[in-house]
């Protein structure tokens, strides 16, 4: 009952009205007070009981990776109720302040449908959406056309897209190439590389341009006069939106007073800038209508913004407050116009519109002042010489590049100082970092620095539903493509169409082949060729020249014999119209041939087909250099990603927001003053306590239960990662530092946290210093020895001896 405990009593109350809350144990339940203590401090103003119950409800629904970026979001004064995720489970953002109205909830879909409208040709105010617009984004959702599709795909699958504001995601589509959606892989290329978010609290005129944006002016002069219905998915014009209600709602009360006028005068209209961006358009409406015009509304979701006409002024502002310069807009009104400019009167009070005013006739427009150009930003230059401190954002390359003996060269001088030597002195060993994929590279990217991954790593394409994967499937296009075709004309159809018009014909007359047989031939001749006279010799000769001349004034017959081609030239001669309608047939694509061929034959009737092939091909090109990951060992790389963030320690410190990854740092070595230099892969705060940790892959996927502890120890002291651990603590001034270990073998990603104990790190500073003195004395006399440097006898140890023994005696015995 006491009054000045209302923080823990709204606490109890929130808590215990939650059934879910009851169940958690101890250690849970210690991880949602202190998430609660993180947004509303203890000691602060106590919140309402209803903010409580809220931040309870969504952090109970939340997953337990994402109860730290909930926490922090609501921290800093963003409410929000969900985590969103991509479609590749990375957190897809959603939280920023962009351009969009802050009651706008971004998602996925939303994403998707501003896609939509961006892959539209045409330019328009996409702050103020036109309907149509609307209704054809609607539209080519519903029906997954082509190039949304492909953008959606790319797009939803990037880290934090949803923090990208509107005008940045209308400039990457709009910018563009108009065939790029062909070409996953150019695509993903593309808007790795280009995808950007403006650095100022408003689009620059570049970002806008780029997006083909165009400015609203006409837009609200329309909605004024009740010509164009708008829009405004966001809400994020609410003045527009006041000043199309206010002139509904004056139109409604005055059209009984226009409707009893008929005869217009010559009244003319005024609008004058009142100065702070305040206009008065007294007079302005010529002959209000009713003009259907859609709510500011999200998607589907309609809202009541509906504002009265008896607004009033806020103290901050004056709308009599005289104005640098003031511009008047003519036009003809009839004379029922003066009613409904008088009940327009209290509009100008509410039209806060920094935008040009038009009329349908006017030609004066509202000069707007232009938009403040955006300073280019300078390339970023660094040091050739880093002094000792601390460096944030360093590239790979630069820092791998700077002066300072790193920990990697302290290892390589424990090969031996001949092999330092060789790496780092005198150069004669020259080690080029590898394209071929390091499975821990791809991990710490995924694990640490999702939104970078990309710039290093090309991941492999997905092949497209649809799409040509084997030789079989182009085949079975072929032959169903061909299937559809009118069917034409075979070679036995064309010569029996032949052979039919043959039979028509007479027939030739035979020679004979005795002179007999020519003698009934030429006896069955018409009279008039049988041009031997009477008492003339009927010589065989004479009478086959009767008969050659008859068989010639015959019609000729057609050929049946040859190929298609010659077939369709002999069916011509009879049926002319027949071939020329056969010729209008499509011809069958070919089946035979090798597989580019087919290929060919396939775009020759589809060039918009996809080929598994040639994204593939494309993509093992790789013209960026980058580091090629097929889909089996990203989807490797994600579950590994998946088991670490579930862990209940590794994922908390691997997703808390206030971490810092790959901080580079500068310094001096006291004991040989040798520059030095370290990167540990994250390092956190909490409460006072620096802590570094590195994240490690392994394969032990044959190591027994009980000997992972040894084995692991092992690991580490194997790979000095104990003596990197000493000289970060070292040099960065770490209180703790701690191994993520993570099993890499497929299926079996298990997790291990190891902290490393004060003696280990006692171990690893020793042998650390033992090297730095060595590696000094090496750049102080020039020698760099070998590893093996005297001779020596081979001796046995333990086992050996034993080992000795037990065979001498069995010799013995």
């Amino acid at each position: 009952m006491d009054t000045d405990k209302t923080w823990l009593q709204n606490l109890v109350l929130a808590a215990s009205s939650n059934e879910e809350v009851k169940k958690l144990n101890e250690h849970s339940l210690w991880q949602l007070i202190e998430s609660v203590k993180r947004v509303w401090p203890v000691n602060g103003l106590a919140p309402e009981l209803a903010k409580f119950c809220q931040f309870i409800n969504t952090w109970m629904k939340t997953e337990y990776i994402d109860k730290g970026i909930l926490t922090t979001e609501w921290a800093s004064g963003n409410q929000i109720s969900a985590i969103q995720r991509t479609d590749t489970g990375l957190n897809a953002g959603g939280v920023n302040k962009t351009d969009r109205s802050p009651d706008y909830i971004h998602t996925l879909e939303t994403l998707d449908y501003e896609i939509a409208a961006a892959t539209l040709p045409m330019d328009f105010d996409f702050y103020n959406i036109p309907v149509s617009i609307h209704r054809r984004a609607k539209e080519i959702i519903a029906k997954r056309e082509s190039p949304w599709k492909e953008w959606s795909s790319i797009l939803r699958k990037m880290p934090g897209i949803l923090d990208y504001s509107r005008a940045a995601i209308f400039a990457i589509i709009r910018s563009a190439n108009e065939d790029i959606h062909h070409f996953p892989v150019s695509m993903q290329t593309y808007v790795s590389a280009n995808l950007t978010e403006y650095q100022h609290a408003t689009p620059t005129a570049e970002v806008l341009a780029a997006a083909r944006h165009v400015n609203s002016a006409s837009v609200v002069a329309s909605v004024v006069q009740g010509n164009e219905p708008v829009e405004s998915p966001d809400n994020l014009s609410t003045e527009f939106s006041v000043v199309g209600k206010l002139a509904a709602e004056a139109a409604a009360k005055t059209r009984e007073s226009v409707d009893k006028t008929e005869q217009p005068d010559s009244t003319q209209p005024q609008v004058e800038n009142l100065g702070a961006g305040i206009f008065s358009i007294d007079g302005l409406m010529a002959s209000p209508a009713t003009q259907e015009t859609t709510s500011n509304v999200q998607m589907e979701a309609a809202e009541n913004n509906e504002v009265q006409g008896g607004t009033q002024v806020s103290e901050n502002e004056s709308a009599d407050e005289a104005g640098s310069e003031t511009t008047t807009v003519t036009a003809q009104l009839p004379e029922s116009a003066a009613a409904f400019a008088e009940a327009t009167k209290g509009l100008a009070a509410v039209m806060n519109i920094e935008k040009q005013v038009a009329h349908h006739e006017s030609v004066s427009q509202v000069e707007e002042p232009a938009p403040e150009t955006q300073k280019e930003i300078p390339a970023v230059e660094y040091p050739e010489y880093f002094e000792p401190g601390r460096y944030e954002g360093l590239p790979n390359e630069v820092y791998h590049a700077a002066n300072g003996i790193s920990s990697t060269q302290v290892k390589d001088a424990r090969v031996s100082l001949m092999y330092f030597d060789a790496r780092h002195v005198s150069k004669t060993i020259q080690k080029e970092r590898s394209k071929v994929l390091d499975m821990g590279n791809l991990v710490h990217g995924l694990a640490l620095q999702p939104e970078n991954l990309l710039a290093e790593f090309s991941i492999e394409p997905e092949i497209p539903e649809g799409a040509f994967t084997t030789t079989a499937t182009i085949r079975t296009f072929i032959d169903e493509h061909n299937a559809s075709l009118p069917v034409q004309l075979s070679a036995d159809d064309i010569k029996a169409l032949l052979e039919e018009y043959n039979a028509t014909l007479p027939a030739q007359v035979s020679l004979g082949g005795s002179v007999e047989e020519t003698g009934k031939s030429y006896m069955s001749l018409p009279v008039e060729f049988q041009r031997i006279e009477d008492g003339q010799k009927q010589t065989a000769a004479a009478m086959k020249a009767c008969i050659k001349e008859y068989n010639s004034t015959l019609p000729a017959q057609v050929k049946t014999s040859g190929s298609r081609d010659a077939l369709l030239e002999q069916l011509t001669i009879i049926n002319p119209d027949l071939v020329a309608q056969e010729a209008q047939k499509p011809a069958p694509l070919k089946v035979s041939g090798t597989k580019a061929d087919m290929i060919a034959a396939v775009k020759s009737v589809n060039p918009d087909a996809v080929f598994a092939d040639e994204l593939l091909d494309a993509w093992r090109d790789n013209p960026e250099g980058k580091i090629l990951v097929t889909r089996q060992q990203y989807a490797t790389a994600l579950q590994m990603q998946k088991a670490l963030f579930e862990h209940p320690e590794a994922g908390k410190l691997l997703q808390k927001m206030n971490k810092s990854v790959e901080v580079s740092y500068f310094g001096m070595d006291e004991e040989t003053g040798l520059e030095i230099r370290v990167r540990p892969d994250v390092e956190i705060e909490l409460d006072g306590v620096r802590i570094a940790f590195d994240l490690k892959t392994i394969s032990m996927w044959d190591v027994k239960e009980e000997a992972l502890k040894a084995r692991l120890h092992r690991e580490i002291t194997t790979r000095d990662y104990h003596l990197s651990a000493a000289m970060y603590s070292e040099t960065a001034s770490f209180d703790r530092f701690a191994w993520i270990f993570v099993n890499k073998d497929e299926g079996y990603h298990w997790v291990a946290v190891v902290w490393a104990s004060s003696d280990l790190l006692e171990l690893g500073m020793l042998e650390y210093r033992a090297t730095m003195k060595a590696i000094a004395h090496g750049f102080d006399t020039g020698e760099w020895p070998a590893p093996i440097t005297e001779e020596y006898s081979d001796e046995l140890n333990d086992f050996d001896l034993r080992r000795l023994e037990a065979l001498r005696a069995l010799a013995n015995a």
